[in-house]
């Protein structure tokens, strides 16, 4: 069970800073450069490999939605139309194995491109709603034991005399708890679209309180549950202990977890956006396949580096706080 105690700031030495800990993910990675094959795979599987379509699900997901919202105006139901013709063409099932941001990051599972330097390849459809689900499912699964294997790499890598646990083991918690997360996330998007459809009859801005409410505890939920994964990978943690463990960190290093995270994210959005810049057709997107693998990884071995450091220095201060006082 984990114990929440004081942690005596004067107890122990200094713990890691954000930037220290991103750079500490530098040069590990530059180090290894390995460490970037995993989403660099991926990428050229969804940009080269077999397209995945469910082009038949979405068009009945178009009727579905044009027939319950009858009141749109022309206009608007051309733009859902055309939303959702665009999403078609483009999605591709095997997407799912990039589940970030707990699996292997990938490039083109946000791009989803449709063509390649190489021509449009033939896409393969699937019809069927309940497998196209169950497919769905498997890919996400399997695409978080891939991640677990991968931030496994990673995680000897910033600790490189440590003793990791199973990779197999890391990779089954890995998967219950994307399961748990699943499950969650049904369960919160249900109570919140009750509480708000309850409040807008109510009043309307009342509803729109609701909402704003709900993303916020969305928000510091994914906050507080943020290291999970690392506690799983680096200390061989249940899922549940790797989930509490990660409120407790984050709990005493709230500022310093909350900007390294919006640094991290942030990052990884700008540099995601120099990452669109060549086409989909055009070999210069090999390049960019490659810079979002390096950076990725980096902000991944940066996330290492800092779980460790101010998790061994959260266990220190501890220790310290409990010694008996000297004479």
């Amino acid at each position: 069970m984990v114990e929440l105690h004081f942690v005596d700031s004067q107890a122990s030495s200094k713990p890691i800073g954000v930037f220290a800990a991103f750079a500490t993910g530098f040069d590990r990675v530059a180090a290894r450069p390995l460490l970037i094959i995993p989403p660099l795979l991926l990428d050229l599987l969804l940009w080269l490999g077999p397209h995945l379509r469910t082009a038949g699900i979405f068009g009945w997901v178009q009727d579905q939605i044009l027939a319950r919202a009858s009141g749109l105006a022309g206009e608007q139901a051309a733009m859902v139309r055309e939303s959702i013709l665009s999403l078609s063409e483009r999605f591709n099932l095997l997407s799912s194995l990039s589940t970030l941001p707990f699996g292997v990051p990938s490039l083109m599972a946000g791009r989803m491109p449709v063509q390649n330097p190489l021509g449009q390849g033939n896409p393969l459809e699937v019809a069927q709603p309940g497998f196209a689900i169950l497919l769905w499912l498997s890919l996400s699964g399997l695409g978080l034991a891939f991640g677990a294997y991968y931030q496994h790499w990673i995680a000897r890598a910033i600790a490189s005399e440590a003793q990791l646990g199973s990779t197999w083991l890391a990779a089954i918690r890995m998967v219950g708890f994307g399961f748990v997360l699943f499950i969650g996330a049904i369960v919160t998007a249900t109570s919140v679209g009750l509480a708000f459809g309850v409040a807008s009859l109510i009043l309307p801005l009342f509803g729109v309180g609701v909402l704003y409410l709900g993303l916020i505890m969305m928000f510091w939920l994914a906050v507080y549950l943020a290291f999970t994964p690392h506690g799983i990978v680096r200390y061989n943690l249940g899922v549940v202990r790797a989930m509490l463990e990660s409120i407790v960190l984050v709990r005493w290093n709230l500022l310093s977890t909350v900007g390294f995270l919006l640094l991290g994210f942030g990052a990884y959005w700008v540099m995601g956006l120099i990452w669109a810049l060549p086409a989909e057709t055009s070999w210069f997107s090999a390049l960019a396949v490659v810079g979002h693998g390096f950076v990725s990884t980096t902000l991944v071995a940066g996330s290492y580096a800092y779980y460790q450091g101010r998790r061994e220095w959260l266990e220190q201060a501890r220790a310290v706080r409990s010694r008996p006082p000297t004479a």
